[in-house]
């Protein structure tokens, strides 16, 4: 066969040729060098397009458009696109590569065919660009190919693929195009196969649907296919939709068209049982020959089944590592989410950081073993809850969250977690452990320090409930000492090695030494409320919102004293009055500001992470939010809403106080009194050894900050905060980690356009993102798309150029979406759909920005209302109206 250079066989590239051929091509080609059913065409490679765009002097005028988006950046992203795609489609091919299409078409025998983009963006592990460029279905001849492929090339400029690129910092530099022009087959049916099931993760189950005619139907949204759950190593169906497809797309003279499906045909069944074992089979197969899951659309002619595009699926959340393989089911729970209510990812540093914390306080220090129950994934941190899952014991406790902890912990955890318990506890208790065995297994694993610690922090609890202001001084002191001998340790570090051997050491002093060793003074200041409570209620009821007391005593939880965190947002309320009043603009070098940033600078955004900066680092958070108060003149309001609450407070005291009397309860009233002044002035100290813990975790930032140093000096970094990039083992490695910083920045990044995390995980992949709700009457179902849950108003849309109505954090809803819609997800808290599948546009995007969405919603753009709250939940397909 004859050799060329702007055009190649599909058999020709393969999985390392998308620098050549684009992402899509390299796929194709890759399958059929595998052997799977993979209709025939040809690659018109990534230098053609370059060689168009030179010949057409285009590369100039791209970058002048791009650079014309200002503030208004949909509108005028949208304005340049427009002008891009004018450029190419009147622009024109070179004489040499329109020989070579015309030859190689002719060698496949100038069919009908498929011309589908195929970037070097594309395709990628951590962003697929579905849908995001264009496709053209059912072209013949060549100057109807010539105009499809430069359309093809047009959309890498589209105002979605920009915004997608942008969205996933994907620079538009030494980005380029292929395309692909395929055979097409004329579908008597066609659908796309998840080979995990994208709505909960799970990687034993696939995810089928299937409609009539050619399968542009499916990905636009615009019919309702048929749907089916299938677990891979049984072939049993989970669950089953058999749909009325009312339309299908099918194939013209030119082009294609969206007709309407005949009657006996709406609800006839799309694929027989043979037909679903030979998609399943071939779903495993290209899984394994890919070794990740995978989005496939494959189409049906003359009784065989073709694939005609596979891409990863970048939307499943990580299996956490180190992975179990046996054969049991486990269980991981979120343990920040859990402890801290934090979704958000940690970066490489912070995840090993917090995971040598938790080892070493449950360890001997020179053993650290790998400590299996302890999870990594998506920069989350879990811990395997699977063997006391096994137990009605704890499953009760966990239904009544009655299970002790030092804090006070996220109680919808608990809740998912019972209900995950409940429902695979038959499974578990299979391989269940005796009671002995079990607890045996936890003292082993959790090793003596945390024994130690909490017999010694039982001393201090009973300590500071004979004499509790005495214990909040302890505490502190306790706290303060602890930065102390830290900051003196960090002056005698001379070596890498020392510093490194340092931070590793120091991390259980920090999260548990000094978090752990003050809360337990705290304790008692902390119940003192609990326990006024328990003596209110045998006088007076408490019971409702109507009951005597209620209002009052949640008065009384107000404006309390000593609290770190409420006394910063009152500095910071006050630096904003004194600078409005003088007229100048916040910034770092004004005296307040370095005052402010002199007692809190050590915190953060996200603080418990010790790869993020701090505010005397970066105080640009703390600028922005106190121009903010300036700019709406807040602080007046906030300053004295404070002190009113302060003043209903102890009104408030006095009236609770005074009722109890009235019921000839002197003694309690007396007692009642005491308990809820002590509460009034110590519960704030409850906020205290967490910022004390993170002035901690700042002084090991700044250690580590200095080993980068060193590291960027050895050329072993190109900057020294890559430092929270990689790990201690990366560290001591002595290689060069340029490339791993790079792999895990992108990561981070990535698992940053997540809005949730799961609460819990398990071994299969399945996630559950919140606990499920009892139903309602009030409200309404469909098909589970993205998990997730939001409240908000609803936007009711019937074109994407309707997007001006909505505002931050909107429920969109409509009757289907493509991907015009793209550019307002970013905009949107929630998405609700008429129609559609799992695997088509709006769920698929809304997946990959982490936005809940439900599909199959009947009427919901003429059930619902503009401006009406609702709570949906991506997990069940619940819609609530508030």
């Amino acid at each position: 066969m004859k050799s060329y250079y702007f055009v190649r066989p599909l058999e020709d590239v393969g999985k390392g040729d998308i620098p050549l051929a684009g992402g899509k091509g390299a796929n194709l080609g890759e399958m059929i060098k595998a052997g799977f059913p993979v209709p025939d065409g040809f690659v018109l490679l990534v230098n053609a397009y370059e060689k168009f765009v030179e010949a057409n002097n285009l590369e100039k005028d791209i970058e002048n458009l791009l650079s014309t988006i200002g503030d208004d950046y949909t509108a005028d992203l949208e304005k340049a696109s427009i002008k891009v795609k004018s450029l190419f489609e009147k622009g024109e091919i070179p004489k040499i590569i329109k020989k070579e299409i015309d030859e190689i078409y002719r060698e496949i025998g100038e069919p009908h065919v498929a011309v589908r983009s195929s970037a070097t963006a594309e395709d990628l592990p951590g962003a697929s660009f579905a849908g995001q460029y264009s496709t053209f279905l059912n072209i013949k001849g060549k100057e109807e190919l010539y105009a499809a492929i430069k359309k093809c090339w047009a959309s890498l400029w589209n105002d979605r693929a920009v915004f997608y690129r942008g969205k996933h910092n994907i620079s538009n530099e030494d980005i380029s195009h292929g395309v692909v022009v395929q055979r097409l087959i004329n579908s008597e049916k066609s659908g796309i196969l998840f080979t995990a099931n994208p709505v909960n993760g799970r990687r034993d189950e696939i995810s089928l649907n299937s409609s009539w005619g050619l399968g542009e139907a499916i990905v636009s949204g615009e019919v309702d296919p048929d749907q089916w759950i299938i677990h891979k190593k049984t072939g049993r169906i989970v669950s089953e939709h058999i749909a009325v497809k009312k339309v299908m797309t099918v194939r013209r003279q030119q082009g294609i068209d969206l007709v309407r499906v005949e009657e006996k045909k709406q609800e006839e069944v799309t694929l027989n049982e043979s037909e679903r074992r030979e998609l399943l089979d071939l779903a495993i197969k290209v899984e394994e020959h890919y070794g990740a899951p995978q989005d496939i659309e494959w189409a049906y002619e003359n009784k065989k089944f073709y694939l005609v595009q596979t891409r990863p699926i970048t939307t499943l959340y990580p299996i956490p590592e180190p992975k179990d393989t046996g054969e049991e089911l486990r269980i991981y729970m979120n343990l920040l989410m859990w402890r801290q209510g934090m979704s958000d990812p940690i970066t490489p540093m912070g995840v090993d950081f917090f995971s040598t914390a938790v080892k070493n306080v449950i360890v001997k220090k020179k053993r650290r073993p790998q400590v299996r129950w302890l999870k990594r994934s998506g920069g989350r941190i879990f811990i395997d809850i699977t063997e006391a899952l096994k137990f009605e014991e704890v499953l009760s406790r966990l239904r009544e969250n009655k299970i002790p902890a030092l804090f006070d912990s996220e109680p919808i955890t608990f809740k998912a977690l019972s209900q995950v318990g409940d429902r695979y506890h038959a499974e578990l208790k299979k391989s269940r452990k005796s009671v002995t065995s079990l607890l045996l297994g936890i003292i082993a694993s959790l090793g003596f320090g945390i024994i130690k610690m909490k017999m010694f922090g039982r001393f201090r609890e009973l300590y500071s409930k004979m004499s509790p202001r005495r214990a909040v001084y302890k505490a502190t002191k306790f706290g303060h000492n602890k930065i102390a001998a830290l900051k003196e340790g960090k002056k005698r570090l001379q070596t890498a090695e020392e510093k490194l051997a340092f931070v590793e050491q120091e991390a259980a002093t920090v999260f548990f030494g000094i978090g752990y060793g003050m809360i337990f003074w705290l304790f008692p200041p902390i119940n003192a409320l609990a326990e006024a409570i328990k003596i209110i209620d045998k006088h007076m009821d408490t019971s409702s919102e109507k009951g005597e007391g209620i209002t009052d005593l949640e008065k009384v939880k107000r404006a309390v004293h000593n609290c770190v965190t409420t006394e910063m947002g009152m500095e910071m309320l006050q630096i904003a009055k004194k600078l409005d009043e003088t007229g100048e603009e916040p910034s770092p070098e004004h005296p307040e500001l370095q005052r402010f940033l002199l007692k809190y600078g050590h915190r953060g955004t996200e603080e418990i992470d010790i790869g993020l900066p701090r505010w005397n680092e970066d105080p640009i958070y703390v600028i922005n939010l106190i121009r903010s108060y300036i700019e709406h003149k807040a602080y007046q309001e906030g300053i004295q809403r404070f002190y009113l609450d302060r003043e209903e407070a102890e009104e408030a005291l006095t009236k609770i106080v005074t009722g109890l009397k009235d019921k000839g309860a002197y003694r309690d009233a007396k007692k009642v009194e005491n308990l809820l002044r002590l509460h009034r002035e110590m519960f704030g100290y409850r906020e205290l050894p967490k910022s004390i813990l993170v002035k901690g975790i700042g002084i090991l930032r700044e250690v580590l900050v200095e080993i980068g140093e060193e590291l960027e000096a050895e050329g072993r970094l190109d900057d020294k905060n890559d430092v929270f990039y990689v790990t201690f083992e990366d560290i001591r490695s002595g290689l060069k980690l340029q490339e791993k910083v790079w792999k895990n920045r992108e990561e981070f990044q990535r698992e940053q356009l997540r809005t949730f995390a799961p609460r819990v995980i398990t071994s299969t992949g399945e996630t559950i993102y919140s606990a499920v709700e009892e139903e309602s009457g009030d409200g309404y179902r469909g098909i589970p798309a993205s998990p997730g849950v939001w409240e908000s108003q609803v936007k009711i849309l019937k074109r994407p150029e309707e997007g001006h109505k909505l505002s931050k954090g909107d429920i969109l809803v409509t009757a289907s979406t493509n991907p015009a819609w793209t550019p307002l997800f970013l905009r949107i808290g929630g998405l609700i759909m008429e129609t559609g599948a799992p695997m088509s546009h709006g769920p698929v995007v809304a997946r990959e920005y982490g936005i809940p969405a439900i599909i199959g919603v009947k009427d919901a753009t003429t059930a619902l209302k503009d401006d009406q709250i609702v709570r949906m939940n991506g997990e069940t397909g619940k819609i609530e109206v508030i």
